[in-house]
């Protein structure tokens, strides 16, 4: 049986469990945000028609000045790809034939895009809190080129003391590896820190940001990253001209200027994480700690994934991530009513 890659298809999902697929279902696998956009961002049918037969800025110029005042740095710094993964892979070229360092479970592009440029990898897996096994990955930066983290991790949610990460950088800085913080749902943790204002102090780290999943636009692809000049130099050398789209350019332009939509986002997922979290207690169901919106539960007998999936609730197998051999499941924080829909199915299973 060989399950979907990753989240976000549940046709192909019910196939591969030879079930009926549903009429209604509730898709939980994928980790994008619940809420649509406001109608004042979408753009009208003249503009979607206006944007679509004009050619894209070759390297969003626009777009990366937009962010390089967001983010107090120069536009120099900023690197704008066709969604997280073309970063990604852009990244993973410039190590080509490198020793890189994966901090797990996490997010399987970051292996997957190394693979394809001959790297060899080195795995590091987080403790059963999510805390990554610091002192090892120290005593073993002298080996590598470069290290991946996902921080808020995909898919457990969970984040690491400001303390820890500074610690990481700072050795990491000493023994110049490249470290590739992506913080693509770093949006969604309240009062959360990032790893950005520290780029002046570290040249060889690299922040990697995504539109996709706050602003619910995977079909449109968008993604940054922050870095050295070099670094951002070098990926565009590589990157092929009218990467990003018009429309994804235009929307990126709207969306990055008003904060509204994602302060009132983090505030609902917080709150919801919250309760269902609280539920689970009482129902007895181990989760991971997670800060954002989405987290693992656990799945011992893998039993439960197919139980959900029968009654048209779609969640995350971990089959494919490293230190979790399926026996979790990730599931999104969805919408008051979703979630509620989601926790009457837990009840059942748990009687």
């Amino acid at each position: 049986m060989q399950l979907p890659a990753h989240g976000a298809n549940p046709r192909r999902l019910y196939e591969a469990m030879n079930m009926d697929m549903p009429s209604s279902y509730i898709d939980f696998s994928v980790n994008v945000n619940p809420f649509p956009l406001p109608d004042e961002y979408m753009p009208t049918e003249q503009q979607w028609v206006r944007w679509m037969s004009v050619y894209p800025e070759e390297r969003s110029e626009t777009l990366r000045a937009i962010i390089a005042e967001r983010e107090h740095v120069t536009r120099s710094n900023v690197f704008v790809g066709n969604g997280a993964a073309e970063c990604i892979y852009l990244l993973a070229q410039q190590f080509a034939k490198k020793h890189i360092g994966i901090i797990e479970p996490t997010f399987s592009e970051y292996e997957r895009a190394c693979e394809t440029y001959g790297c060899t990898i080195h795995s590091f897996l987080l403790d059963e809190h999510g805390q990554p096994p610091i002192d090892q990955i120290i005593e073993r930066l002298s080996f590598l080129h470069a290290l991946f983290l996902c921080h808020p991790n995909n898919p457990t949610g969970t984040v690491w003391p400001k303390e820890t990460m500074h610690a990481l950088l700072k050795a990491a800085h000493d023994e110049k590896v490249f470290v590739i913080v992506d913080e693509a749902f770093y949006d969604f943790w309240l009062d959360g820190y990032s790893v950005s204002s520290d780029l002046p102090m570290f040249d060889r780290l690299i922040v990697l940001r995504s539109l996709t999943k706050m602003y619910r636009l995977p079909g449109v692809r968008l993604g940054y990253v922050l870095a050295h000049e070099y670094v951002i130099k070098k990926m565009m050398e590589k990157q092929p001209p009218w990467s990003v789209n018009t429309v994804a350019q235009q929307l990126g332009e709207r969306l990055l200027r008003d904060d509204e939509f994602v302060r009132r986002t983090k505030v609902h997922i917080a709150s919801e994480r919250d309760r269902l979290f609280t539920q689970f207690a009482k129902l007895g169901y181990i989760h991971s700690s997670s800060v954002v919106n989405f987290y693992i539960l656990q799945d011992e007998t893998m039993t439960l994934f197919p139980f959900l999936l029968q009654h048209g609730i779609v969640a995350r197998h971990t089959l494919n991530f490293r230190g979790l051999a399926g026996k979790y499941i990730r599931l999104a924080v969805r919408t008051k009513e979703e979630n509620d829909r989601l926790l009457s199915y837990l009840r059942r299973w748990n009687m």
